[in-house]
């Protein structure tokens, strides 16, 4: 049976995307939120150039939805 932390884990290439974080960001209904998952995301990853982009890129695009309010996963 696999742990929550393994199912979190995606394959190295799918964690260069931005689609796969705005997808786990998507779960942030408040900016509380979204600033904890991606400090721990950007602690996780701070050695991943191409993944700390891809964190910059969804979190830019989830801020923008959360300010015009949009909750859900479209």
């Amino acid at each position: 049976m696999a742990s929550k932390k393994d199912e979190d884990i995606a394959e190295p290439l799918d964690l260069e995307s931005k689609d796969i974080w705005l997808r786990k960001f998507r779960m942030a209904k408040t900016q509380q939120t979204l600033t904890l998952m991606v400090e721990r995301a950007i602690d996780q990853y701070h050695q991943k150039p191409s993944v700390l982009g891809a964190i910059y890129l969804a979190e830019c695009q989830r801020e923008r939805e959360l300010e015009t309010g949009v909750l859900l996963n479209r």
